[in-house]
């Protein structure tokens, strides 16, 4: 049976948390609690909550923290896709759970969840008289399938992320890719092919191109490392 991680952003309602994870029905073997580096809603009380949770599970199971920018959508997904990766590659299987996940952590959690195609569930709250008073039912959010992106795309994703993320020309990345030609009927096919696949990663929002003098610098956003990062 596969170790079952479970990745947890945490807010300040602990005790819906723990409830959350105690009626999940789930198994778990390992728990990462996310927090944020320095903004949140209310850092000392995050980070109170966070340590009465570790302080609670560490006694039945391993606990782990994942620092992130919670305010910024796609490098706080990046963060807890480094960590899903690991574990998947080492043989776990991982669960998010975004019950205590703010609004923009609960985005990061889903893109997480999608692009390493995890599993993402959230406690449903329980109101009387219009007060939370504990917990409806634990619910699966189903992911639905990311576009395909195609093997040429990915090729130039995975060579950008080879280079540090950024390539200093799109001459230059034709060369890490095709190597070097004179012939100038076939540079100028390259150049269109290489022109047409960047117009489409920088739609998708998955590389950025910057105009540098007579280049145009390439470099992958973090939904873009993303990318690279699960499909290595």
């Amino acid at each position: 049976m596969s170790r079952m991680v479970h990745v947890i952003p945490v807010g300040v309602n602990k005790e819906r948390l723990l409830e959350s994870i105690r009626k999940s029905g789930y198994p778990i073997q390992k728990v990462y609690l996310v927090v944020g580096k320095d903004i949140d809603v209310d850092l000392k009380a995050v980070e109170s909550a966070a340590a009465e949770i570790e302080k609670t599970l560490k006694v039945l199971v391993e606990v782990d923290k994942i620092k992130v920018e919670k305010m910024d959508v796609y490098a706080a997904a990046l963060e807890i896709l480094k960590v899903i990766k690991r574990e998947i590659d080492s043989g776990g299987e991982v669960l998010i759970n975004a019950t205590d996940a703010s609004r923009t952590m609960c985005i990061a959690s889903y893109v997480a969840a999608q692009l390493s195609n995890s599993r993402l569930y959230m406690a449903v709250p329980k109101f009387e008289n219009g007060k939370e008073v504990g917990i409806e039912k634990i619910e699966e959010i189903a992911i639905p399938p990311l576009k395909r992106i195609s093997d040429d795309k990915m090729l130039i994703i995975k060579t950008i992320q080879e280079q540090g993320g950024e390539v200093e020309s799109i001459n230059k990345l034709i060369e890490l890719l095709e190597g070097k030609t004179d012939d100038q009927k076939r540079y100028m096919a390259q150049r269109a092919r290489m022109s047409y696949h960047l117009k489409g990663l920088e739609e998708d929002g998955l590389v950025e191109m910057k105009r540098e003098g007579k280049n145009v610098k390439i470099r992958l956003t973090e939904l873009g490392q993303a990318f690279a990062l699960m499909s290595s």
